[in-house]
């Protein structure tokens, strides 16, 4: 019973990671975001540290590296969380709507785990410009 349980589990987490909703045009513009905004991020993190901004002023790190997160995430995740988000897909030949329930689904879970992941990504690095003097 706990083999089946496990071996469904694995075909669950190979769908969920082979669902894209998203082309290759597509993930080299969120990839494209994700850089811009990281590097921005760095940039206003480094001039307000070495400005000795206070640190409540520091805390703007996060909305870039943020940005940074979900547009890296997703092109490397081949999902567009708003696309997820609308039941819809586009694979560089404009937005389509999808059919199937299942994926629809699926997208939307591999969404929340892009959220989440930018999200604690850019607590942890704006911790960190929070934590220089």
């Amino acid at each position: 019973m706990v083999s089946k349980v496990s071996a469904a589990k694995k075909r669950m987490a190979s769908e969920v990671s082979t669902a894209s909703n998203i082309g290759p045009r597509e993930q080299r513009k969120r990839r494209l975001l994700g850089i811009v905004s990281l590097t921005v991020g760095v940039a206003t993190a480094f001039v307000l540290v070495v400005l000795e901004a206070p640190r409540p002023l520091r805390v703007i790190v996060f909305f870039p590296v943020w940005l940074a997160g979900l547009g890296l995430l997703q092109a490397r995740e081949q999902t567009c969380i708003a696309l997820a988000a609308r039941g819809t897909c586009n694979m560089d030949a404009g937005e389509e709507n999808l059919n199937d329930d299942n994926l629809i689904e699926q997208l939307r879970g591999k969404s929340r785990l892009i959220h989440r992941r930018a999200l604690v990504t850019a607590i942890a690095i704006t911790l960190v410009a929070l934590a220089f003097p």
